[in-house]
């Protein structure tokens, strides 16, 4: 047992003795998770267990879920975070409403909370992205239950100080679906066996979604208004994106705008940043009550799960999480709709999706002092026209999910 491995055993120990004796304490998420069992018709059932932290990793899900049903399998998905829990519920509830799925939190990486579920003894255990839980790995590599890593992504700088913890839990993982080829070098440095290259299921997830009611009615709504979407956006970012909107809109009266945060708990922030623009504004969650009202200039789309298939009402995408953030967030949910995208310059965490569609004309990664002169040259040109260049990538990104299906299918 190495020192990083040691020390994670010992807190696991500590947090069981605590959340055991102190439960009281807990916030009501941490006691939902302490408490999370697998549904009891599971039991005796042939059953895949999906783990996806939170929302980009749910997103995943679906795709894979339809080819998994073609086995005849049940399936439980989990995940640890309660916006997670919220767009779950609402995927269950529509895209993957289906009497053999069903879906709540993921339990605690405790021995006392994952016993239960290794007790009901799912045929196959499937971490989406990089969910590296210790406990849950050996107590499923101890009772040969195989359990991999689906999408899988690593980058030497989020594995350099837990290395140790790492390769000790990647040692006893069965199997690796890498979304990119220096991911799968790295996984088998680190000690992964059994590593394949499947590509980004974030990039092959391409297919337009249709818009469900009431979201229909704010098409019919603002048909004939131009709309700028901001999505996933983050402090510090809506401040200029508004600010540039508020600037179009001096020469364009009829210019709308929907604004959607990456994080729930900053809605009233960023209602209060609205208003203190003096822009008028409608909150999503009280439209969609009654949508006989005309919504404001701005939405503030406080729901969670509509800003996916909302994106196909742009006339531009602004996609958030670069230009404050290091990272970014995912293009291709505007892209896949052809509306014409903007995202700040530090895309590190979608580098290999990113590269290939700035070669288009529908994507720009720029600083936002850049984005007029940008928007500007485009308001010249037929913004719906189809991008070919688009096409092309999006047509090779597709293929990811048949490569990871392939990996994928002996094991379901």
């Amino acid at each position: 047992m190495n020192f990083f491995h040691f020390i994670y055993w010992l807190f696991s120990h500590l947090m069981a003795f605590i959340t055991g004796f102190f439960g009281f304490c807990l916030t009501q998420h941490l006691l939902q998770r302490r408490n999370a069992l697998p549904p009891a018709h599971l039991s005796g059932r042939e059953w895949i267990w999906i783990q996806a932290v939170s929302l980009g990793e749910l997103l995943l899900v679906p795709e894979l879920v339809g080819r998994m049903l073609e086995k005849k399998v049940h399936i439980h998905i989990t995940t640890s975070t309660k916006a997670g829990r919220d767009l779950l519920n609402t995927l269950l509830q529509t895209r993957l409403k289906h009497g053999h799925i069903t879906g709540g939190f993921f339990p605690i990486d405790l021995k006392s909370s994952l016993n239960p579920w290794i007790d009901a003894k799912p045929k196959c255990v499937i971490l989406m992205e990089t969910e590296l839980w210790p406990n849950l790995i050996h107590l499923c590599s101890k009772n040969h239950i195989p359990i991999g890593i689906v999408n899988g992504r690593l980058t030497v700088k989020s594995t350099k100080w837990i290395k140790s913890l790492t390769m000790h839990s990647l040692s006893q993982i069965d199997f690796v679906i890498a979304r990119d080829h220096d991911s799968e070098d790295l996984f088998r440095k680190l000690g992964a066996s059994r590593v394949h290259y499947g590509g980004n299921l974030k990039a092959a997830n391409v297919r337009p979604e249709p818009m469900q009611t009431p979201l229909l009615d704010l098409k019919i709504l603002w048909e004939s208004h131009p709309v700028w979407i901001m999505g996933n956006t983050l402090d510090g970012e809506e401040v200029e994106l508004l600010n540039l909107w508020k600037k179009q809109k001096e020469t364009r009266p009829n210019l709308k705008c929907i604004l959607a945060p990456r994080q729930p708990k900053r809605f009233g922030d960023v209602e209060a940043l609205i208003k203190s623009l003096n822009l008028t504004y409608t909150r999503a969650s009280i439209w969609k009550k009654n949508t006989q009202l005309i919504p404001q200039d701005i939405l503030l789309l406080d729901t969670v799960g509509d800003l996916a298939t909302i994106y196909q009402l742009g006339e531009f995408a602004f996609v958030g999480g670069g230009w404050s953030g290091n990272g970014g967030h995912n293009p291709l949910e505007p892209l896949r709709y052809g509306v014409r995208t903007f995202m700040g310059p530090r895309y590190d965490n979608f580098e290999d999706i990113v590269r290939p569609l700035l070669t288009t004309n529908s994507l720009w990664a720029l600083p936002v002092d850049r984005l007029p002169s940008q928007i500007k040259a485009l308001m010249n040109h037929d913004l719906r026209a189809p991008d070919p260049a688009l096409g092309s990538v999006l047509r090779e990104f597709g293929k990811a999910l048949d490569r990871t299906w392939k990996i994928l299918e002996p094991r379901i």
